[in-house]
């Protein structure tokens, strides 16, 4: 298989002159195949996107595709990857921007708002992800599953931070919790329409709930 080569964030490595050096053409026609498949994954789904589709995308003919991965499922499975790594990202990023000083509850604001705004920003790798995971062979959603596993180490640190804080119950399964905020989060794109609300007031909204309830007091 041709060598992987980062399309989310390309190493920059410094030439004599302090500039990175310009992308090879292999790596540009790399990275174009991968945005034309998130893109056709996006809106087709698992099933019905084609090698076919993403060539075209990506104005390039399909064995073409072969030089720089083995099959579809290769694809798929990088496409998936990128979008992990671009989440796992994001919410770091988010939680960077709080002082450490910070509550937890502040704290898990500030990454739900953080991972909110990915899902909600039309990033079609992110929207690939939340649109075909269902859908994909049994073997490749397991080893996804312990991939978002993994990157889900923040958020168990800050609900059991939470916890000890006195912010969160200590009848409550902090595993149940997580899962069902993220579901929100994730699932959030299906009904979300721009306009009414930005991604960072839903995401205040949604924190408000999970902290305080939705019941009147």
């Amino acid at each position: 298989m041709h060598r992987k080569v980062s399309t989310f964030r390309m190493t920059e490595v410094a030439t004599s002159a302090g500039k990175p050096p310009r992308p090879k053409k292999s790596e540009i026609t790399r990275a174009a195949i991968l945005d034309a498949a998130a893109y056709v994954l996006r809106s087709k789904g698992y099933a019905l996107a084609r090698l076919g589709d993403i060539a075209k995308r990506a104005r390039t003919q399909p064995s073409s595709i072969y030089y720089y991965f083995e099959s579809r499922e290769a694809i798929v499975a990088e496409v998936l990857r990128i979008a992990n790594e671009r989440t796992n990202a994001t919410v770091l990023d988010g939680l960077r921007a709080v002082p450490e000083t910070a509550g937890a509850r502040e704290k898990i604001t500030a990454v739900m708002t953080a991972h909110l705004t990915l899902v909600l920003s039309g990033d079609p790798y992110t929207s690939a992800h939340i649109r075909i995971f269902a859908q994909l062979p049994p073997k490749m959603r397991n080893h996804f599953i312990k991939v978002m596993d993994e990157n889900s180490d923040v958020w168990r640190t800050l609900f059991e931070e939470a916890r000890q804080q006195g912010v969160i119950r200590q009848d409550i399964n902090l595993s149940v919790l997580r899962l069902q905020v993220l579901g929100m989060l994730n699932w959030s794109i299906e009904w979300y329409i721009p306009g009414a609300m930005t991604p960072e007031e839903i995401a205040l909204q949604a924190a408000t709930i999970l902290f305080d309830g939705a019941g009147a007091r």
